[in-house]
Order: C-alpha cells, then sequence, then structure tokens
C-alpha cells in the first residue's frame, strides 16, 4: 500500500501536479523536472525504486540563517516556486572559490553532507537531512503538497545505490526508497556535469574509492 502512495505522490510530481509556476532565481526550476533529470543521467525511473524504510528525521537542528557567503551558496539553493524556501545541499560540505577571472572552483570536500531548509522571510535554517560517507545527496526539490524531495546515492556493502529521500516537513518523518541497481564511485558525476557543471571541481569523484578500485 505505501509504495503505491509513493508512487502517486511522484507521478504527481513529475507531472506538474500544482507546483506552480518555476522559481526565477537561478536554483529554482519545475521540480519534477529536477528529478527527471537525475534519474535520465543515471538510467533509472521511478519503478526501480521501492520503500525501504520510513523513519524519523534526524538530527533537528535549527537556527539563524547565517550562510558562510551568501554570493558564492544562494545561487546554488534550490528555491520554491514563491522563492520563499530554498534547500541548501552544499554549503555545509563543498568548499567554493571564486578565480581573478569570476569563474568558480572547488578544491574539495567534506565527507559529511547535510540538507538544510531555508525559510528565508523568517531567516531561519532547518536541518533535514545528515549523514557522512554512507550517503549523497544530488538533487532536490518541492513536492506540490509541501514535501522536499532528495536524490543521490546510499552505501549498501561495498556498492552505492540510488536513493530518493522523501521529507515530510511537518510531521519530521522521511520516507526512503532505494533501487537495486549498483554504481561504481566513478559513475556518481550528476552533481559535477550537471547540477552544478559550471563549477571546476579539481577533484574526480564524490563518493569514496577504495584502494580496490583505483580510478581510471
Amino acid at each position: 500500500m505505501e509504495k503505491t502512495i509513493l508512487r502517486i505522490l511522484f507521478a504527481a510530481l513529475m507531472m506538474g501536479g500544482c507546483s506552480g509556476p518555476p522559481a526565477e532565481k537561478a536554483g529554482g526550476g519545475w521540480p519534477g523536472h529536477r528529478l527527471q533529470s537525475w534519474l535520465d543521467y543515471y538510467g533509472l525511473q521511478l519503478e526501480d525504486f521501492d520503500q525501504a524504510g520510513r523513519f524519523d528525521a534526524s538530527y533537528p537542528v535549527r537556527g539563524p540563517h547565517e550562510p558562510a557567503d551568501e554570493e558564492l551558496y544562494a545561487p546554488l539553493y534550490v528555491y520554491s516556486a514563491d522563492s520563499t524556501l530554498a534547500i541548501d545541499l552544499d554549503s555545509y560540505h563543498l568548499v567554493i572559490n571564486r578565480r581573478n577571472d569570476g569563474s568558480l572552483y572547488s578544491p574539495g570536500r567534506e565527507a559529511d553532507m547535510e540538507v538544510a531548509l531555508i525559510d528565508l522571510e523568517a531567516g531561519l535554517r532547518t536541518r533535514l537531512l545528515f549523514c557522512g560517507t554512507p550517503c549523497l545527496f544530488e538533487e532536490a526539490g518541492f513536492h506540490p503538497d509541501g514535501r522536499v524531495f532528495v536524490a543521490g546515492f546510499s552505501e549498501a556493502g561495498s556498492s552505492h545505490l540510488p536513493a530518493i529521500w522523501l521529507v515530510d516537513t511537518a510531521e519530521r518523518k522521511v520516507d526512503f526508497l532505494q533501487a537495486t541497481r549498483a554504481f561504481h564511485p566513478v559513475e556518481v558525476r550528476y552533481i559535477s556535469e550537471v547540477r552544478l557543471s559550471h563549477i571546476d571541481f579539481l577533484f574526480e569523484t564524490f563518493l569514496p574509492v577504495s584502494p580496490a578500485d583505483p580510478l581510471p
């Protein structure tokens, strides 16, 4: 039953539902397109995902929104249709610098990642998801019903499996969906090749690579 409900929810997202017009800011855009872009990049479909769990949202950290460098990170936020809310996927873990010619580059990142919801009118930041090396958060958006979806990867043994987190921000519950197709770390490049393709990444992969699996 839950699996059917979740597919209906995501079908509404992909069709546009009542999501309204896309935000005009750089990180906006139709949320269904953001998810479809991520699925297409890895050759996946929603039918490839099964519900793997439902849990309480961890790390309910909330406080003032005090960005380290709003000029660099605000254009990377994913904005709601009315631009009153924003999802921050990057500022916690990703180091970004600007060259003299204005181009952006990243020399590295932290292992831990955070997905935060920013209330731009109230100036508040709330952590929705937090994970270390077992997770990678690559894409996100606002579902028409107010939930937040996050797409990425979750570690399962020696494999990295595609995953989708559907966060109910009101109830602080998370539905966790996972696909069974495994990916090697060097295949996981959506962040650098699609979502943040305008940034020059000086490192090869977003997922850890063991000595037994060297980069090509």
